[in-house]
């Protein structure tokens, strides 16, 4: 009886099912940008964050207005414990990114993707659309729930 509770004490969550995708179990692109309030961004970010969630979206994006409350809740509440969120934001210029985080309530850094490489390097072909990677900067669940989004990040936050 006691070997049974130390092994399902051991048991780790198991991530969500995933968006197929390319990327998917692959390291992710690694990248170094300078969000809108300068703050410098590097992926992966080795020794710093457990977890990295990287979310493409725009401020015109309706279905993205949906996801940013869980992303924001993730990051006010778990970035102490080693989880990086970064909006990846694909505007035409900075200052509608700017004024698109504002007006969505972000709080975590957001990069505004000039010219789209990220976009591209990432193979972002719908927003939104979320990445979430380990410590080692593997892609582990590309997708767009926000329930699943938060599921994955407690799936490797407690590994």
């Amino acid at each position: 009886m006691a070997s049974a509770i130390v092994l399902s004490s051991c048991a780790t969550t198991p991530l969500p099912p995933s968006m197929q995708h390319p990327l998917l179990n692959q390291p992710g692109p690694a990248f170094e940008a300078t969000s809108l309030d300068n703050r410098s961004i590097t992926v992966p970010s080795y020794g710093t964050a457990r977890v990295t969630v990287i979310d493409f979206w725009a401020s015109w994006c309706g279905s993205c207005r949906y996801t940013m409350p869980t992303l924001e809740r993730l990051w006010r509440t778990q970035r102490s414990a080693g989880l990086m969120v970064v909006g990846m934001n694909l505007d035409e210029d900075a200052q509608q990114a700017l004024e698109g985080a504002y007006s969505f309530g972000i709080t975590f850094p957001v990069v505004h993707d000039r010219g789209q490489e990220l976009q591209a390097a990432f193979g972002v072909y719908q927003i939104p659309t979320t990445f979430v990677l380990d410590a080692a900067g593997r892609v582990r669940f590309v997708g767009r729930d926000p329930e699943s989004i938060k599921r994955a990040v407690s799936a490797l936050m407690d590994r």
